[in-house]
């Protein structure tokens, strides 16, 4: 009984030992382009306003942005690891619209060259989780470079603050400038894979690595600053839906 037990201590303590070398705290800092989905704003924006000849002030989509993301992970075992995360992501189209002054019978007066910005960000925070298929596979046993090499499954979810902004400036027309702004809240969520190779191991480990993916991130009708819904010509809600496939790169530092 004796022996059994001082077995079993041994097994134990040398499982401790081995998951204690597995415990990591990192910080993540990455960037990456998104694919966007803005049908409502595309269509019932530009199309429907933005692109009329008497405005003509916008020629693009909005169909991707970029993302910027931080992140503090712990890493308990060599399966898996958990933490926190924030990003802010951002898409635009831009122009350079040209508005003729005219005097009171019409007759023109002079020529003001402004800057048109119509632009979709949001901030995103939540929890996020990656399961290494890579520790299932004994990289980690292996006697070569495939040791370093992780790759897994990565799932976040957290709440996504958006907001929609109209932004026209003439420098030598004030009054044909203006700002507008319509915001929501809503859940934000993504599902991909990653891949990551440490550079070095002790005492400060350096991960270089990339993720693919999907975001679902689609807002409700956005509202302006006193609560009303956007509804572009009175009669067009405007939701922004930033869902879609995401490519990026990250560093990651711990020990």
């Amino acid at each position: 009984m004796k022996n059994i037990i001082i077995i079993t201590l041994s097994l134990l303590c040398g499982t401790i030992k081995a998951q204690d070398n597995q415990n990591r705290l990192s910080f993540e800092f990455g960037y990456g382009i998104n694919s966007y989905s803005m049908g409502k704003l595309n269509e019932f924006y530009i199309d429907s306003f933005a692109l009329k000849p008497h405005v003509n002030v916008l020629q693009d989509y909005i169909k991707s942005g970029q993302q910027f993301r931080l992140g503090l992970n712990y890493k308990p075992i060599g399966l898996f690891d958990f933490g926190l995360y924030g990003s802010y992501q951002y898409g635009n189209s831009k122009s350079r619209p040209l508005f003729t002054e005219t005097n009171e019978f019409g007759a023109p007066i002079q020529e003001h060259r402004g800057s048109f910005e119509l632009r979709t960000e949001a901030i995103s925070v939540g929890i996020n989780t990656t399961w290494y298929v890579s520790h299932l596979l004994k990289f980690q046993d292996k006697e070569n470079s495939l040791n370093r090499f992780h790759f897994g499954i990565e799932l976040n979810g957290g709440i996504g603050f958006s907001k929609a902004v109209a932004d026209m400036r003439y420098e030598t027309y004030p009054i044909g400038s203006f700002y507008e702004n319509f915001s929501s809240r809503d859940f934000q969520g993504q599902v991909g894979l990653k891949a990551e190779y440490d550079f070095t191991k002790s005492p400060l480990f350096t991960t270089l690595g990339i993720r693919f993916g999907y975001q679902y991130f689609r807002t409700k009708t956005v509202k302006d600053r006193l609560g009303r819904d956007w509804e572009v010509l009175g009669q067009y809600p405007i939701n922004l839906d930033f869902s879609g496939f995401y490519f990026g790169t990250y560093l990651k530092l711990g020990r």
